[in-house]
């Protein structure tokens, strides 16, 4: 193991009762030997993220169940996990914070100077943001050279792109201690500079906004937009297949974002409000009060899955 696994002996993941939060957790205690608690307000959440961890679709059960891990690496990497809802507790002796909650500037802000005012004076602040400028989001700690952008992709203890993102008050070294330990535990670190959306959200979500202007359209449903981003484009999950597993609110809170600070192209599809408005988030396995995905507010049959062999 390098010794950059090693950088960061506990690691607090905010948030990390949610889709991106346990994938993140999942990721750093596969990979290197520190400990990892993830922080949520509500004790259902942290229990819904230790579940996700364990027996989720990227769980240890499954990876268990696949060869992937033995049973003796599965339950030394489950002894380094906890969860707790008192932040005081959890952020205590941490050197490496991820917040993950949901992409609203007030929100994270707010949450990151939290976790600064309790966390030990040298710790490594990352924000999960994919649309927040980095500059905006340090806006309310006391020391804004510690925070970092690390923008996960779905799922994250799969997915080997991290896209790493610095603002001009962001420390070299800082920086430099989290693109070395994302190296280490196998992720793919690529550094941009501030900018809303910085690359990736701003490529991705003009694909996304496109997908569901077509629908609107009537020029094909989402299976069939699906099926021809999968075939033709060689994509892992359809466009509405992702927006249902992991991101519609994601994208949703990043289009309005960008199209606050980038202008119209930007703008929020009549077909997305709807769907956001009606309470239409997602999966409600992973979005806990959500009346469905898209597929159930268009009332679209979905793809059958492929067969096993």
């Amino acid at each position: 193991m390098s010794d950059d696994a090693k950088l960061f002996k506990r690691i607090a993941i905010l948030g990390g009762g949610g889709v991106m939060g346990h994938g993140i957790a999942l990721a750093c205690v596969q990979a290197s030997p520190g400990d990892v608690v993830i922080i949520s307000r509500r004790e259902e959440t942290v229990a819904r993220g230790l579940d996700q961890i364990e027996n989720g679709s990227f769980g240890l059960a499954r990876a268990v169940g696949r060869g992937k891990m033995t049973e003796e690496v599965a339950a030394e990497a489950r002894a380094r996990i906890s969860g707790t809802t008192d932040y005081a507790v959890g952020l205590e002796g941490v050197d490496l914070i991820v917040e993950t909650i949901p992409e609203v500037a007030e929100l994270k802000q707010d949450m990151l100077a939290k976790a600064e005012g309790l966390a030990p004076d040298d710790v490594v602040i990352a924000t999960n943001t994919s649309s927040i400028m980095i500059t905006e989001l340090s806006a309310k700690l006391e020391d804004p050279s510690r925070l970092v952008g690390t923008h996960w992709f779905f799922p994250s203890n799969v997915m080997p792109l991290v896209e790493v993102a610095h603002s001009t008050l962001t420390a070299s070294d800082r920086l430099e201690r989290v693109v070395g330990y994302l190296k280490a535990i196998g992720k793919k670190p690529v550094v941009v500079k501030d900018s809303p959306g910085f690359f990736m959200t701003r490529f991705i979500n003009n694909y996304l906004a496109e997908a569901i202007r077509l629908v609107e359209l009537g020029v094909a449903g989402p299976a069939e937009i699906d099926e021809m981003v999968k075939t033709g484009l060689g994509w892992p999950m359809g466009v509405f297949e992702l927006l249902d597993a992991s991101s519609f609110d994601a994208f949703y809170h990043a289009q309005e974002y960008l199209f606050e600070t980038c202008g119209e192209r930007y703008a929020v599809p009549p077909l997305a409000r709807s769907v956001m408005k009606a309470g239409y988030l997602g999966d409600p396995k992973s979005k806990p009060g959500s009346r469905g995905g898209w597929y159930d507010f268009l009332g679209a049959e979905r793809p059958a899955k492929p067969q096993k062999k």
